[in-house]
This record gives structure tokens, sequence and C-alpha cells, in this order.
């Protein structure tokens, strides 16, 4: 997503989830506030669209993206996902994939904020870059993993690999 440099000027309001409805809406991308007050959206993967939401926690001055991978583990192939979560996320710089209670897999992303900052239009925006990078980055092992029936070990394999000479 790229913000132009005089969005950045805009004054914005105290809420954070106000500078991501911004850039949401300059990206002509819908949104709804859920009844938690959180931000959720679709946005176009390579793989998939991905629904994602915002959340302002200000007990912790945190803002924080959720990205589903709409992957739901079953229970007999927990130990799995979560040998593949250990694989995968050394590999990922900000954020995180992790497994949630009800068997989905999760990107989080947090962004801390002093209290009463904002963050600029370019930070809200790249928090959505990086979710949707690296779930298009790890989306297939997740999908061997959990349709193809793949060992941890197959399926990292199925997304890490290196070109070697030109095109």
């Amino acid at each position: 997503m790229d913000m132009t440099q005089s969005d950045e000027n805009v004054l914005l309001a105290n809420d954070p989830l106000d500078v991501v409805e911004h850039v949401l809406t300059a990206e002509n991308l819908p949104f709804d506030r859920t009844e938690d007050g959180d931000l959720a959206f679709s946005l176009a993967g390579d793989w998939k669209d991905y629904e994602l939401w915002f959340a302002w926690r200000p007990e912790a001055d945190c803002l924080q993206l959720c990205l589903s991978m709409d992957h739901k583990v079953a229970k007999t192939q927990r130990l799995d996902a979560h040998e593949l979560l250990a694989l995968v996320n050394p590999r990922v710089w900000l954020g995180h994939f992790e497994l949630w209670e009800d068997g989905e897999i999760i990107f989080r992303h947090g962004m801390g904020l002093m209290t009463g900052e904002q963050p600029s239009l370019g930070q809200a925006a790249g928090m959505i870059d990086v979710a949707v990078e690296a779930a298009d980055r790890f989306f297939p092992a997740f999908d061997y993993l959990v349709r193809g029936g793949k060992s941890p070990q197959d399926a990292i394999a199925a997304c890490m690999f290196e070109t070697v000479g030109e095109a």
C-alpha cells in the first residue's frame, strides 16, 4: 500500500483506528467496525482473499493487526501445526503466526505506541503489507499441512526455495 506524502500531513483524531480507516478509504477498500470496535476488511492476496482486522488495545497502547489464513487445523493435526509454526516463525521478521484454540491459523502483528501517539499513515499501510506478504509467502506451507496432509518439513519445503540464475 502506497501513501502519498500529502496524505501523511492529514490531521487525525485520537483513535489509531481512524488512521487505519483513512488508509483503507484512500485504497478504496470497504471496511466495517465490529461490535468490539475492531476494524475488519478483506484484501486480495496471491493465494486468496484474506480477512484482516485491526484492534486498538488502549490498556497496552498497542495497535494490533490480525489476518486469518482461513485454515482450520483438526485436533489430530495440532502437534504438526505447532511444529510447522516453529519452522515458519523464525523466518518472519515482523509479526508471527499462531494457532488459536479453535484451530484457526492467524498472522498477528502489533505496533506499540506511546500514550496519545498515533501511527502514521505509512506505518498503518506498512502493517497491512507485512501481514499480506507473510500470508502469501507461507500460505502454501499451511495449505499443504492442513489440506494436503503433508509433514511439517515437507510443508515448509514447499515454500522455501531459492531461485538460481536469471530469467
